[in-house]
């Protein structure tokens, strides 16, 4: 990369072009990195480090901009499903936090697998966050059948148990209120299959 400079100048013989070349290529490949520096910052500002998929900031920023779309009247249909990963922390207490690390990114390839167009946000230590919409919420009823599907094989075999609750935007005010339904419903989702791990 080079600069150039040029500059008329009035000489007695005449006006006179004066012309100056500059070296920049190594500012601009600086600059360049810099830039991209900054850009995977920005990524990783918004991925959580342990899963690879999205961290609470990212789903605080997600829903302020459904906040300004369902205020402006223009919010798409979507859902939100929430998510909690039965016995990490018996995991973490009998065979330590490393193999609950990787339960933990077990559970997350799981949840990515079944809502695979939409985006999946870990937003505590063991609870997840989708926000479904276009094909995932248009076939939600059948993702959810998976989640179901995948839970009563876990609960036979001894493989993650992954509790599971939905909520639709219904002409709420803010994504708060759906949020509120779908941790509800996750929660009596929880309870149940607790108690199915436990024979009861």
């Amino acid at each position: 990369h080079v600069q150039m400079k040029a500059a008329m100048v009035e000489e007695k013989e005449g006006p006179r072009l004066i012309v100056g070349i500059n070296d920049i290529d190594v500012q601009v490949r600086q600059e360049k990195l810099i830039e991209e520096r900054l850009a995977e910052a920005q990524v990783q500002a918004t991925v959580d480090a342990l899963t690879g998929v999205k961290n609470k900031h990212a789903y605080l920023e997600a829903e302020s901009q459904m906040d300004s779309l369902i205020a402006e009247h223009c919010a798409p249909l979507f859902a939100i499903v929430m998510l909690d990963i039965n016995d990490l922390k018996k995991v973490n207490d009998t065979t330590g936090h490393q193999a609950g690390d990787q339960y933990l990114r077990d559970a997350s390839k799981i949840i990515c697998d079944i809502f695979k167009h939409s985006p999946v946000f870990r937003i505590g230590g063991d609870e997840f966050a989708v926000i479904a919409q276009g094909t995932d919420y248009a076939c939600l009823e059948e993702r959810l059948g998976k989640m179901q599907d995948h839970n009563a094989q876990a609960l036979v075999s001894g493989g993650i148990v992954i509790a599971c609750g939905m909520a639709k935007f219904e002409n709420d005010t803010c994504v708060a209120t759906v949020f509120e339904r779908a941790d509800h419903t996750m929660y009596e989702n929880k309870s149940r299959l607790k108690a199915e791990r436990n024979g009861q």
